[in-house]
């Protein structure tokens, strides 16, 4: 019996567990995780033309491949992070592409959790001279706008304040047994 294609997006802003609860959800559930190692790189050097490229050309091949290929995945972030930091950082996006790219996530039944926090106090240790705290709170904001108004995919805010990997762990994978909410 084949098994069930997952897709499970980690996102929300900087510093809120991603890396740490998507490498414990892999283990659990079986399934790989990727983080694209050269992001921070682009973001902490201001290569804005690195991430319009990669949202018009790797991430739809991307998509292309697990479409075709039935893999599962976890994203320790995607194109919600292209939708928000965009917008905070006031630098050039391609809306068009990102609605194409939410409508086959949504298609493949792609489940979005958006990691987030009361407070954003801490220091971010990527590049705290790019991101203050109002950044933070302006991310939040956008995450959402974004699972309000843009994306058709199912969305859960999950609360990292407490630290406690293995609640936030249980919490995902029930959520994730969830069925789709049907998109009108």
């Amino acid at each position: 019996m084949k098994k069930k294609q997952q897709i499970i997006i980690l996102d929300g802003p900087d510093m809120t567990g991603k890396t740490q609860i998507g490498k414990e959800l892999s283990k659990r559930l079986k399934i790989p995780y990727f983080k694209n190692e050269n992001e921070g790189r682009a973001f902490k050097y201001d290569i804005e033309r690195y991430f319009i490229t990669m949202l018009r050309y790797s991430d739809p091949f991307f998509v292309s491949y697990l479409k075709q290929t039935g893999a599962s995945v976890i994203l320790d972030r995607s194109y919600p992070s292209e939708y928000v930091y965009s917008k905070v950082f006031r630098r050039a996006t391609d809306i068009e592409c990102l609605k194409k790219l939410d409508a086959n996530y949504a298609e493949l039944g792609a489940k979005i959790i958006i990691c987030c926090r009361e407070s954003y106090l801490k220091k971010d240790d990527l590049c705290p001279e790019k991101i203050n705290l109002r950044h933070y709170f302006q991310m939040h904001d956008r995450y959402e706008l974004f699972a309000k108004e843009f994306t058709k995919c199912d969305v859960k805010f999950l609360s990292v304040d407490d630290e406690d990997l293995k609640r936030e762990v249980n919490e995902i994978i029930k959520f994730i047994k969830q069925p789709q909410v049907a998109v009108t």
